[in-house]
């Protein structure tokens, strides 16, 4: 049987136009942790100067760290070492961002999907060898009709044909005996391949249309996230995006949907940090962790892409249209509970929505003129 089916195996300033909700902690908490006589602007423009070279700007984002009261771990050190790039020339940066790349390892998580893949493959092959089995048998029942079809075509003795009735009737029982059993097992395989495909399905990590992480993967670095904040207590924020009421009425095809969100996703790979988790949620909207910025420095993130996306120009047919999004934030501290993270988020990205505006901050509700 394995002999005969081996082949079954093998993106101006828009600040104005946003909304604030009431902010139960009234404390200021200036960017990655600064109080409010500092910012992070003062202190990479500080440091700019002196690091003209890797060794200098490894200096320096050590130096930063300190003087944040951030702890020096690879996790906080490859951040800041993305962030304190934003004031450095271009060349600079095409120098130091090429080996970013370099540490990106194998976890246990990817181990441990590997081996769902292969245990569902084995479940799959198993699966088409019982397949080919039955069908083989098919094969042969074909054969066993034919052959009888012929004795019952050149015999007219009644005891003769009985007798052909006879052993086709016991050849039938055989092969459905066999037949029984394959089906039997075809069923227990396939089962097990289902199982095996949704356990896959659940440990996905990447959404296959935007070529961005997922939901699933959001939601566990959010618990990530939220336990190295309550071990450093510094502060992050979750940026929800989606296009604005009035463009999405505009909107009057799915695939008219996929080409203005494909265009938002290219913005935003360019704008973000690779330290930055860029996810499509669903439901047309996308999803930015950023990870030692507080409101004020999501804030200007949702700028700099509101900006980005309302330069950008897309055809729907014959019709040009701007594109335009609207943002919610909530900014993730000591106290940010897990379930509540990304439900406050998409409540600010609704009241956006609603209001036309740029940005809703989950927790303020001082209104921008």
């Amino acid at each position: 049987m394995k002999d005969d089916f081996d082949s079954f195996e093998g993106l101006q300033s828009f600040e104005t136009d946003g909304i604030e909700e009431a902010s139960s902690n009234n404390s200021s908490f200036s960017s990655f942790g600064l109080d409010s006589t500092s910012t992070p602007g003062d202190s990479v423009e500080a440091g700019s100067s002196e690091a003209n070279t890797l060794e200098d700007y490894g200096t320096q984002i050590i130096r930063t760290l300190s003087a944040n009261g951030i702890a020096p771990t690879p996790y906080n050190y490859r951040i800041y070492f993305e962030k304190l790039l934003e004031n450095k020339t271009q060349q600079f940066k095409d120098n130091a961002t090429q080996f970013i790349g370099l540490d990106l390892t194998p976890t246990e998580r990817q181990a441990l999907l590997e081996d769902k893949v292969l245990k569902a493959k084995n479940h799959m092959t198993s699966t088409l060898q019982q397949v080919g089995a039955t069908y083989k048998n098919l094969q042969v029942l074909q054969g066993i009709l034919k052959k009888h079809e012929r004795e019952v075509s050149a015999t007219n003795n009644a005891i003769a044909l009985q007798n052909i009735i006879a052993v086709f009737e016991k050849e039938l029982n055989q092969l459905g005996e066999a037949t029984r059993t394959q089906l039997q097992n075809i069923k227990v395989s396939y089962d097990k391949s289902i199982q095996a495909v949704e356990s896959i399905a659940n440990n996905i990590i990447c959404d296959e249309k935007y070529g961005l992480y997922n939901r699933n993967f959001l939601d566990i670095r959010i618990l990530a996230e939220l336990e190295s904040i309550h071990v450093e207590n510094y502060k992050s924020s979750l940026i929800l995006v989606q296009t604005t009421k009035s463009l999405a009425r505009r909107i009057t095809s799915e695939k008219n949907t996929m080409l203005i969100n494909r265009a938002i996703s290219k913005i935003l790979q360019k704008i973000a940090n690779k330290s930055d988790v860029l996810t499509y949620c669903g439901s047309e909207i996308f999803g930015v962790l950023v990870s030692h910025s507080d409101r004020e420095s999501a804030k200007r993130f949702a700028n700099r892409l509101i900006e980005k996306v309302a330069t950008t120009n897309i055809f729907l047919g014959e019709e040009e249209i701007s594109l335009s999004v609207c943002t919610g934030i909530v900014e993730i501290d000591a106290n940010s509970k897990s379930k509540d993270v990304f439900k406050n988020a998409l409540e600010a990205l609704k009241k956006a929505h609603n209001s036309n505006v740029s940005f809703v901050v989950a927790g303020e509700s001082k209104e921008k003129n």
